[in-house]
């Protein structure tokens, strides 16, 4: 049997097998675990934090939510603390007496700290649902900003989902490993299959 096709062909059953065994992991069920479900009034021109969700995240822990509100609302994923941002505006703002709520110092830090959002958006009177997934490990902060001059009514469902591996990128590489494995191993596999056959004849 040539050398080449023993090489490729020991490469392609390896790359089968690595691709069979992230299809399987992609298999594995998720676990998810409710970690707030509540609801607030949000005065005018103010934001929140911490009462949502504030954590720790890896790539393998998710964050899934729901918010819904009856006005206009600012929904955000920090990747730094609460607190982070408490001592920023503190630091910037040293005669502050009570806790810097306004969405003025919130928008200052932001500007100065645009890294910080992981992700955001605007809601007018709805709901919205998302998944935050996190590339590394990370904090995670879920926070919301009432932009307007009416208070806000906000409902708010948060889960951090656990998983194996990232689902997508597990079953897209195995959507490409697998082929490939199969396409290497083919040449190598049909001339095992016909020198067994051969044996069994010369046997007969």
């Amino acid at each position: 049997m040539k050398r080449w096709i023993i090489f490729f062909g020991r490469g392609g059953t390896a790359l089968l097998a690595i691709g069979l065994a992230l299809l399987l992991a992609s298999l594995i069920p998720t676990i998810q675990i409710i970690i707030s479900m509540d609801s607030d009034i949000l005065s005018r021109r103010t934001w929140s934090s911490g009462r949502t969700y504030e954590g720790v995240l890896t790539p393998q822990h998710n964050l899934r939510f729901s918010v819904t509100a009856n006005a206009t609302l600012n929904v955000y994923v920090f990747e730094v603390s609460t607190q982070t941002i408490y001592s920023w505006i503190s630091e910037h703002h040293p005669d502050l007496i009570y806790l810097p709520l306004n969405v003025t110092y919130l928008e200052e830090f932001l500007e100065a700290n645009p890294n910080s959002i992981g992700w955001n958006t605007t809601i007018d009177n709805g709901n919205i649902e998302h998944e935050y997934i996190p590339t590394k490990i990370t904090n995670a902060t879920l926070a919301f900003s009432n932009p307007s001059l009416d208070s806000t009514s906000v409902e708010w469902q948060v889960f951090v989902t656990g998983q194996v591996a990232p689902v997508t990128k597990v079953r897209s590489l195995a959507q490409w490993t697998i082929p490939i494995g199969f396409v290497l191993a083919l040449p190598w596999l049909t001339n095992f299959l016909r020198a067994k056959t051969r044996r069994r004849s010369s046997q007969l």
